[in-house]
């Protein structure tokens, strides 16, 4: 059981744990959103003055026993997986084996100039730290407000990233998992910064790979740039010509260039349709819709009518074939 101590403190500096009060009879229950972290310390701050306005706080401070226990998360993988990043570069993802606890992001994830080995400050925004529900994806977000021209935090810091220069995007051991247990080992990628991307995702830049009717081959997608990853997981799907979806299995290429989709059936002579959610976007944050960092002064650039698009394509025997098309 962890012990508690009186202590004296200003309690406003304090890290808040996401969580409720419950009353139990007479006792008063603090039940944390996530679990307690093992060897972790907490505090319960009382305000002993609420009625005369002021402030007076008293700190309960928590030690959680640590438990002597073999390490066993890791790092999986760390998207984008192609080398090189635009400079305007909007997010970064961190898979993890299991699920893992919050807080420790801002201390464990850090890039550095692979030249000099400096680290680069300020990259990520890490407040609040962005994971999916079950806590296996991180998400990095870089600051949108660098990464759009026009916009003081750029105008007075420039971009997170330099171009032309290579960085290391590193997590260190030390964040914990879900009950508090560090990772078997440190993890890194390398990746080359290159020029500002604004420009639309635009299907009819892709290059389409139909297969042949009765067959079980592969439609494969292959794009004009690296697209993001955690949105490519959900944003492209199939459909027949009665417009219902096609039950298949589908997965992202090397680099996240390519999509293919295999189907659980055999495809049927006919017309096929390839949906891309008009959400999609690049690694820039440019979508099908609009350009994310945008020049006013181009019409072009202007954000068009938010709808999905459809690429017609044709399921032909062998001897017969179809380009796809635009709908």
């Amino acid at each position: 059981m962890a012990e508690a101590r009186g202590l004296s403190s200003g309690g406003r500096a304090l890290q808040p744990v996401a969580g409720r009060f419950e009353i139990d009879e007479d006792a008063v229950c603090f039940i944390p959103r996530f679990p307690f972290v093992d060897g972790g310390s907490y505090s319960l701050v009382l305000d002993t003055l609420p009625e005369a306005g002021g402030y007076n706080f008293e700190v309960w401070t928590i030690q959680r026993p640590a438990r002597a226990v073999e390490p066993i998360a890791e790092v999986v993988a760390i998207y984008p997986s192609t080398d090189e990043l635009p400079v305007n570069l909007l997010r970064l993802y961190i898979h993890f084996s299991r699920p893992m606890s919050e807080g420790w992001a801002g201390r464990a994830v850090h890039v550095r100039r692979a030249d000099t080995n400096a680290p680069l400050d300020g990259v990520f925004l890490m407040e609040p730290e962005l994971w999916d529900r079950e806590r296996r994806r991180l998400t990095l977000l870089l600051d949108p407000g660098r990464i759009k021209r026009g916009l003081a935090p750029h105008e007075e810091a420039g971009y997170p990233l330099i171009e032309g220069v290579t960085v290391v995007v590193g997590i260190e051991a030390a964040i914990r998992d879900a009950v508090g247990r560090p990772l078997r080992t440190a993890a890194e990628r390398r990746y080359e910064i290159g020029p500002p991307l604004r420009v639309r995702v635009d299907p009819k830049h892709w290059r389409y790979h139909s297969p042949t009717a009765w067959s079980t081959e592969p439609l494969i997608v292959e794009f004009d740039r690296p697209l993001d990853h955690g949105l490519l997981q959900h944003s492209l799907w199939v459909n027949d010509a009665a417009g219902m979806p096609v039950t298949g299995r589908d997965s992202i290429g090397p680099g996240e260039r390519s999509w293919r989709f295999e189907p659980e059936s055999s495809w049927e002579e006919g017309r096929y349709v390839v949906v891309v959610d008009h959400r999609l976007e690049d690694l820039a944050g440019n979508s099908l819709i609009r350009v994310f960092d945008r020049d006013l002064l181009r019409p072009e650039d202007a954000p068009a009518e938010a709808r999905h698009f459809g690429i017609d394509f044709t399921c032909a025997s062998p001897v017969t074939s179809r380009d796809p098309e635009i709908s």
